[in-house]
């Protein structure tokens, strides 16, 4: 009876090394880490912490926006050493709003573009610089947007990056 017992604490000692060597398998687009569905504090929220669970979406709180995370997946076409960054300003109803400043800056290699929104509130930055990450920031006198800027980080050409205003 002793025996057996010793036997079958040696197998179940022995079965998870087992199951885990040997066969192959393949690992595409996945993280593997701790990371939650979301973090809140204060007036930020980030969905998709550490392991970066939803990578390539958005995470916003307060005035504050992130697009991206540490693996973020992209069009894995031959790249440029520049991009260009497409968007819109828009009321909650959709209605555009033109006149709007849009700024565009990379602090570390001292970069800076700006550019005005068109009749429809469509604006378009040429010439960026790739491979660095970016600030994006949208001032109007008479409307305040949410968020008011965006942080990414720019390795190809990006649309849509688009501001909505929470007032009519």
């Amino acid at each position: 009876m002793k025996s057996s017992f010793l036997i079958c604490l040696v197998l179940l000692a022995c079965a998870p090394a087992a199951a885990q060597s040997g066969g192959g398998f393949n690992l595409e687009q996945n993280v593997i880490g701790n990371g939650g569905w979301r973090s809140d504090g204060g007036g930020f929220t980030v969905l998709g912490t550490m392991g970066q669970s939803n990578s390539g979406s958005t995470a916003a709180g307060g005035r504050f926006h992130l697009i991206d995370g540490l693996w973020a997946t992209e069009n894995q076409a031959e790249s440029s050493p520049f991009a260009t960054v497409t968007g819109r300003l828009a009321k909650q109803d959709g209605t555009g709003i033109p006149r709007v400043l849009v700024t565009i800056t990379n602090a570390n290699a001292n970069f800076r573009s700006q550019t005005w929104t068109g009749a429809h509130g469509e604006y378009r930055i040429e010439n960026i610089p790739t491979g660095a990450n970016y600030v994006i920031a949208v001032s109007h006198n008479n409307f305040e947007f949410e968020p008011a800027s965006i942080a990414l980080f720019i390795s190809q050409d990006r649309s849509d990056i688009n501001f909505v205003s929470p007032h009519p």
